[in-house]
């Protein structure tokens, strides 16, 4: 498949694919202005970058992305990851920190592009589910620690979840009532039109609503924190500024942030794909659109974006066909860009804290820890692990250690294989139901093997040491052994001596072997190094059923 198809939706478009576009896209829009703004808070930045930062990039994904329904702009995660960083580089709201955050947008977006180009795409197998689910739950965590401070009036220092509880515990009794009774209600609020009016943006109608209350009862000469002016106009062309001794600071969290943020892009655009089931996502496609939409939004005054769960997801529901949803989306910021800022000046900070707050409980998912503790107790050791590192050392040694983990274990379990063995009395696994086979007592005399990894040097003695002890310990009376080596597709030069001498030594306990599902290349190597005892079409079988057909055969004669 090839990497880039730009504009390949265009193809077949039509009047009602048009008509589910254009309202999906006022719907996202809508949801993207007072959300986009909260997320630039979150980057330490202001409001009016999160706006700029949901036109160009949405624009030229829908020109290259894969993905028909997948949203994109500022997350929530990305954003706090983006702010927690920043900050011990430069003060927040400086013209420094605003310049880094734009060169990290333009930084993410050639790593991902060049990721993309160079097909390296399986990078979403180096986080498994159980990483995400630990690391996304953590964050969720930390983010709705930060935002206590906006949404009760206090100041909250950022760091890890000690300096967060601590900060907040301190900080409590200053809290402004006005400031959390607005708040409180916008939370109450937001959770009441999602379960009894989903269908209506409830975050509109809060900040809309919450801007009148301040305006009518004259709440900006309290305390309440308001956002104040917001610029008009569009973001215009601007080169970042390529300092080098920034660009080298600033390489390790563009990095860190371009694999993250593609791989949750990536999660949520497979997630919805496998709901539509018409369309086919592309990891290498999606690591190129995401990095030109990072790459040209930084020349459009952007901080790194990717695609967001919540947006997406709401694009899907209200009917989008094709990338042109993100088209209309992007318009309406653009429009409210144009005339319309000025509605915003009397925003609380408040109502934004309690949109990102209400944002957060999709993050988290209670039900797949519980069932991977019921069920598998390394993959819930590894959820956990990941999890507590990241609330108590940060999100980027968070990510990167749930990676290192996950590859130790891939690693053990590549140098220390399960060997599958069992007798064809069971129905377990590749085994067929013996009740659908009537070959009587042929099976007293025959037991299968899989072995379902590579053999290599670093495992092969492992590999032998438990074929021989199973073989002891099953039943020496059992004298036909059926290999399975389906699975494989390698095996490395000392792999292939070791097993030579298996071999030898089951041959040594009067065992016949026969062989079952060859691979094309093992088959050829096994045939010219004389692995196989006599001809082929008595020892190897292209499945199990030709084999116990053959034994059948072989056992009625």
């Amino acid at each position: 498949m090839a990497i880039l198809k730009p504009l390949s939706w265009v193809r077949g478009y039509s009047k009602n694919k048009l008509k589910g576009d254009f309202f999906a896209g006022l719907t996202v829009g809508v949801l993207l202005i007072p959300q986009s703004m909260a997320y630039a808070l979150i980057a330490g930045l202001p409001v009016i970058y999160g706006l700029y930062a949901s036109i160009v990039p949405q624009v030229i994904y829908a020109f290259f992305g894969s993905s028909n329904r997948l949203s994109v702009g500022p997350t929530a995660m990305d954003s706090l990851l983006i702010g927690s960083s920043l900050v011990l580089l430069a003060s927040i709201g400086s013209r420094e920190y605003i310049e880094l955050a734009i060169i990290l947008s333009l930084l993410v977006g050639v790593i991902q592009t060049l990721l993309g180009f160079m097909k390296m795409g399986f990078i979403t197998q180096l986080l498994s589910k159980p990483i995400i689910n630990g690391f996304t739950s953590a964050a969720a965590i930390l983010i709705g620690l930060n935002q206590l401070g906006p949404l009760l009036g206090i100041h909250v220092d950022k760091g890890n979840l000690t300096v967060l509880s601590k900060s907040v515990f301190h900080n409590i009794i200053q809290t402004d009532l006005l400031t959390a009774l607005i708040g409180l209600t916008s939370i109450v609020s937001l959770f009441a039109f999602k379960k009894w009016i989903p269908k209506i943006s409830g975050n509109l109608i809060i900040v809309l609503s919450s801007i009148a209350l301040v305006h009518y009862f004259e709440l900006h000469i309290s305390n309440l924190k308001l956002i104040g002016e917001i610029p008009k106009g569009l973001p215009s062309f601007n080169i970042p500024n390529l300092n080098l001794e920034k660009m080298s600071l600033l390489l390790p969290l563009a990095s860190t942030l371009a694999v993250i943020s593609f791989i949750e892009s990536f999660s949520v655009g497979q997630k919805i794909s496998s709901q539509s089931r018409d369309y086919t996502l592309n990891a290498n496609t999606e690591l190129v659109a995401l990095g030109s939409a990072n790459f040209v939004g930084s020349f459009f005054m952007s901080f790194p974006v990717t695609g967001g769960f919540g947006r997406s997801a709401v694009n899907f529901t209200a009917g989008a066909q094709t990338p042109f949803s993100g088209f209309i989306s992007a318009s309406l910021i653009a429009v409210t860009l144009l005339f319309f800022t000025d509605i915003f000046e009397l925003l609380p900070y408040t109502v934004l804290a309690a949109i990102i707050l209400v944002a957060l409980k999709g993050l988290i998912d209670f039900n797949y820890p519980y069932k991977l503790w019921k069920t598998n107790s390394i993959d819930f050791l590894m959820l956990i692990l990941t999890f507590l590192i990241t609330l108590f050392f940060g999100m980027i040694s968070g990510i990167f250690s749930g990676m290192v983990i996950y590859v130790l274990l891939l690693t053990h379990r590549l140098i220390f294989p399960k060997v599958h063995l069992q007798s064809f009395n069971e129905t377990e696994g590749v085994l067929p139901n013996p009740t659908n086979i009537s070959i009587g007592s042929m099976y007293q005399n025959l037991y299968i093997l899989k072995i379902d990894t590579p053999i290599f040097t670093f495992n092969i003695e492992s590999i032998k040491r438990q074929i021989i002890q199973k073989i002891i310990i099953s039943n020496s009376m059992r004298q036909t052994l059926l290999i399975d080596l389906s699975a494989i597709q390698h095996i490395d030069g000392r792999g292939l001596k070791g097993i030579k001498r298996l071999i030898s030594q089951l041959y040594e306990k009067n065992m016949r072997i026969l062989w079952l599902a060859l691979h094309p290349a093992i088959h050829s190597i096994f045939t010219a190094k004389k692995l196989i005892n006599g001809p082929l079409e008595k020892n190897v079988f292209k499945n199990v059923t030709a084999a116990m057909k053959f034994l059948k055969k072989e056992y009625d004669e």
